[in-house]
Formats: structure tokens, sequence, C-alpha cells
């Protein structure tokens, strides 16, 4: 969409939006901060823009705009829930999102999938995502023209999730069958456009996207989260959101992908061919060509506590994700409390080859083993991973390489001695 003319409210409208903002000020007092201190109209006395462009509201992320034929009918509590709603637009920069996936053409997820990117199907799944938050905080009332379906998105999923769900069910093909969205969005008309960053100030989308200062949106989240939770106007939902802004969940597959990539080697990157696993995050980075790293050790704790389903999933992601770094030599070692045997991949394929042939052992668990046949069979990696329990003999000092140790106990319960740990969950 192209920017929007903008018009003068009537005294009428004014008043309104005067009685509007002041309950937002009361009722949301977090999302009142964010928008007085990032999303105002600077030089503009009613902060907001107004505009007939839109059919009720609409943000590029840096602005919210408001039509005032249509807004000013609804209820106050209407009006607060959709001022808040644009305001978390800002807040989670889903146009910043929007436009990244839009350039791409795709939406690529972790497992491999890549969809179609279609906007109107995003519009809707970020809508989901937010008006359930707001509805689980008591925000205001949604009008009846929002779209709102617990079966489709909550406030605990991401929007890539969701989008995905509206994907393959607007296929009606089942998870995974879909490559193009059939006739628009689902579940619900909604309420606010999704416009371009830039789009209130007259500037290109990439232009306007540079120019967001994420650590100017973190401080003002975290001002925003303690001023409301000190009167304590922070529900639970929100509360969860805004944390998830401030620091980011990140999947143990995504550690691992962080993990490799910094690993030093003699690879090269190539922006022609996009890193597929990080696009789901907003970040377009280049992948590997050549080898991105030296060998790779994968060592396996074969005591018992690895079960046949972990240890398949665990691998399989781990060739994914090899795939990109392309180690210039691959191993896999088999431990429990001694050195099994070593499989030499020649590529990651191999892994999951390696992984029928059966994993061996089921006694106790020491991982010195592991450090001593690296040593012993002449082997110099970049990096050993180490998918273990954590319970068993550690080797009294770190090796002269990274060590990561891909760890199924409980958060925090086991002290290793070295290297960086990555929870990964049994399910």
């Amino acid at each position: 969409m192209t920017s929007p003319t903008f018009i003068e409210p009537t005294a009428e409208q004014i008043k309104k939006w005067g009685d509007t903002r002041a309950a937002l000020v009361w009722f949301c007092p977090a999302f009142s901060h964010i928008f007085y201190t990032m999303m105002s109209k600077d030089g503009s006395e009613h902060l907001a823009l107004f505009s007939r462009d839109v059919p009720y509201a609409a943000t590029d992320g840096k602005h919210i705009i408001i039509n005032p034929d249509t807004f000013f009918e609804w209820t106050l509590q209407e009006r607060i829930f959709v001022v808040a709603h644009e305001i978390c637009h800002g807040i989670f920069d889903h146009m910043g999102l929007m436009n990244r996936l839009r350039t791409s053409g795709k939406v690529s997820y972790p497992d491999g999938k890549v969809l179609d990117y279609d906007h109107s199907t995003m519009n809707v799944a970020m809508d989901y995502v937010i008006n359930d938050m707001l509805k689980e905080s008591n925000i205001g009332t949604m009008p009846s023209v929002g779209c709102h379906d617990k079966m489709k998105g909550t406030h605990m999923d991401s929007v890539v999730d969701v989008y995905r769900r509206i994907f393959e069910e607007q296929q009606g093909n089942g998870p995974g069958q879909g490559n193009s969205p059939s006739s628009g969005p689902v579940g619900g008309q909604g309420f606010d456009q999704h416009l371009d960053p830039g789009a209130t100030t007259g500037q290109d989308p990439a232009t306007a996207q540079q120019q967001r200062n994420a650590q100017e949106w973190k401080t003002a989240v975290a001002g925003a989260a303690n001023a409301a939770r000190a009167q304590g106007k922070l529900p639970a939902a929100m509360e969860r959101m805004l944390n998830e802004t401030l620091e980011p969940k990140v999947s143990w597959q995504e550690h691992i992908i962080g993990f490799f990539n910094r690993r030093p080697g003699g690879g090269t990157y190539n922006w022609t061919k996009p890193d597929r696993r990080l696009i789901t995050r907003a970040i377009i980075a280049p992948g590997r060509s050549g080898f991105g790293c030296g060998p790779i050790v994968i060592g396996v704790d074969t005591s018992g506590s690895i079960t046949d389903a972990i240890l398949t999933r665990f691998l399989g992601e781990v060739a994914g994700i090899l795939d990109d770094v392309r180690p210039s030599a691959l191993y896999i070692m088999w431990c429990d409390a001694k050195l099994h045997r070593t499989d030499e991949c020649t590529d990651t394929g191999d892994l999951l080859e390696a992984r029928k042939a059966g994993a061996p052992g089921g006694g106790g668990t020491s991982f010195i083993p592991v450090f001593d046949g690296i040593r012993e069979q002449g082997i110099e990696p970049d990096a050993l991973l180490y998918l273990t329990d954590g319970l068993g003999t550690f080797p009294d000092t770190a090796p002269g390489y990274a060590v990561l140790w891909g760890n199924i106990s409980p958060p925090g319960r086991i002290k290793y001695p070295f290297g960086t740990v990555v929870d990964v969950p049994l399910k």
C-alpha cells in the first residue's frame, strides 16, 4: 500500500481520541508508555495520524493510523483494545518481519519445510497471537471484526507457527502438503492493516527498518513493564510476551547453529543461498559455501539415558545443521564407560546410517574415553558436540577445542566443568 493521505479529525473526534488515550494510561500503562515514548508522531498535537485510506486502524511499526469515521464508532473499551493491538505490532517489530519475509518470498522452518509467503495470511497470524494476549490480559474489548481462534493461534505461539497452521488449513491437505494459500486469510476479517516500514514517513521500507533502534525499543519495553508491574497492572500473558521481546527464547537447534557458525574455518558465505534456519527468526544470513569449519566430532552417551526417540531426533536436527556448516570431516563416537565405536561419516547423511547400525553400550558413564579417543585417533576437531544426561566422569582439564554439551537432564541440575551447555528437551 502507498502512503495514506492524512486528514484533520473533527472536534468531537479529537475529544474521543483524548478519552481513548486517558483510558489507555489507566487501564494499560505498559502500552501507554510505549505509545508516548516510541510511537507518537513528532510534531503532531494528536500523536497519532488520521486517514480514511485505512478501514479502521493501521500501523507501519512507527506510528498509529486511525480512520476517524469508523474508529470512533466503537466503544471506549473497543478503542483501547485496537490501540493496544497496534502498539503490540510496534513492540514485536511485526512490520519489519513481514517486509523481510515478503522480500524473500518464503517462510522457512527448522524442519526444512518452506512455504510461500502470503501477506494477508501473515497479517491474520499476527492478529491471532496479539488478540489472544490482549483478551487473556483483559485489555479492553475486541471488536466483533477481530480475529480470534485458539485452535489457530494463541499468545503462546510464534507467528510463523500460526502462519503455517493457517496456510496448511487453507490448502486442506494437512501439514506439509501445501505450497501456496488458496483464497486469502481465514478465521476473521480483522480490523487493521499492516503497512510497510516507512509508510507514514515517506521512506522506503529498507531505510526505515535500518533506522529502527532495537536497543531503544528494549529499553522502552523494559520501562513499560516495570511501570505496569509497579501499579499491579501487568497481567501474566502480557508479561510473558514482553519478556520474550527483552530476552527472546532460542531453541536448542538455534543454539547449535550459533555455536557452529562461530567456529573458524576456510569456508565462505553465499548470499544467493540464505541460511534457511535463521530466516524464521527474521534473520537474513548467507549460507555456507566450501568447508565452513574443520572436523566435527559428535559424542553419544550410550549408557541408557538416551532413548531411541531422542537420539534419532537429535541426529536428524544436527545433520541438517551441519549440512549448512559443511565440516571438513565428521565423526560420531559411541561411548558409555568406554568408547565402543567410531564412525567416520563422508557426509551428514551418514549420521543417520550410523544410527541405524545401533547404539552400542548400556553400562556406566564416563566421558573421558571420547576425549582420549579423539587424541589417540589423531583427530584435530574444531568442536565436539556431546549428547548426554551429564551423569558421568569428566576429564580433569578442558581440551584445546570447543565443546558443546547437549544436556537432556533438567536445566541447571548438572554442573559441567567446561564447555557450552545447551538444554535439549526430551519431547
